[in-house]
């Protein structure tokens, strides 16, 4: 559905991308991470031309990006920014509906799909319909950013660090939101993040960048098993959650007899350093033997959702 082939940017002599080839497959939830000033969000950006690249070509089903026309190629596009970006101005139903007014929908059509978005996302239509935003909660507001993005049916929804401004509760309640539409719709989304926790949790393929190049690109299992670089191993080690800690994550692991000659693992950061060089590791911890995967591991992050 989209590919980047040889993109670049530059502003002046700083170099924000270089040789860029990636691609996202149609249904995909493909996640750009890394730290600021990777990148990420100038290539999220370039795919609604927000941005256009200095070197190299995108091109959206098949034909270049910087060919479409602009406002069309936005009217096919859903985005959710970072900070809210809902129309103080408008209603709630008004803000879902702002981009089926500019396809010219008939009000009665518009009325009748806001109703059926707000449903969706539990937000009783008759209770929150006529009500402004700043009468919802950060979460409501949030959900209703989310819901306006799908309002079109768009091919593809991009994400720009949508759940960073979230507490730790409303971000992982808007993550579980995206993953339950994202099952259900099989919309394409391209989702900007700088932690690799919610990567992890989101992505069903992941791009980290790092000083405006793709260090690595694959599932979160494979970036789990064989990360590619020490940058890679360095970025996802500190994303974790402070509270995560070696007696959490052994409630993952299979429980075995004890085996005195099994090797010692004292900290979290052990056990990681360890199950990132073999996809299984049976271990002693507090006196008890364990057994644990590379997929239990991973099902344990997922579980968690992203980091504070």
């Amino acid at each position: 559905m989209i590919k980047y082939q040889n993109v670049g940017m530059t502003y002046g002599k700083n170099v924000v991308l270089e040789n860029i080839d990636l691609e996202i497959k149609t249904g995909e939830l493909f996640v750009l991470v890394g730290p600021s000033g990777s990148g990420k969000t100038t290539l999220l950006r370039m795919l609604n031309q927000l941005t256009l690249p200095t070197a190299g070509d995108i091109y959206y089903e098949g034909k270049k990006i910087k060919t479409y026309d602009k406002q069309k190629l936005r009217l096919q596009m859903g985005y959710v920014p970072q900070v809210s970006s809902l129309f103080p101005n408008l209603n709630i139903e008004e803000n879902i509906t702002i981009q089926l007014e500019q396809l010219r929908v008939p009000k009665a059509k518009r009325k009748a799909r806001a109703k059926e978005l707000l449903a969706s996302v539990d937000l009783e239509p008759e209770k929150f319909a006529k009500r402004m935003p700043d009468e919802l909660s950060g979460g409501q507001q949030q959900r209703v950013a989310i819901i306006r993005a799908l309002a079109t049916d768009p091919k593809l929804i991009l994400m720009d660090e949508s759940f960073s401004a979230l507490d730790p509760v409303l971000r992982r309640q808007s993550q579980d939101l995206i993953l339950e539409l994202h099952q259900r719709l099989q919309t394409t989304i391209v989702f900007v993040t700088h932690d690799m926790q919610e990567a992890m949790r989101l992505g069903d393929r992941i791009a980290i960048l790092h000083e405006g190049q793709v260090q690595q690109i694959g599932t979160p299992t494979q970036i789990i098993e064989a990360p590619a670089n020490d940058f890679v191993r360095e970025f996802f080690a500190p994303a974790r959650p402070r509270f995560w800690n070696l007696a959490t994550v052994c409630n993952k692991a299979q429980v075995l007899t004890y085996d005195p000659t099994a090797a010692k693992v004292a900290d979290f950061d052990q056990l990681l350093a360890q199950l990132t060089q073999q996809t299984t590791l049976i271990f002693n911890y507090q006196e008890q033997t364990y057994q644990l995967s590379q997929t239990q591991l991973l099902e344990f992050f997922q579980e968690q959702g992203g980091s504070t």
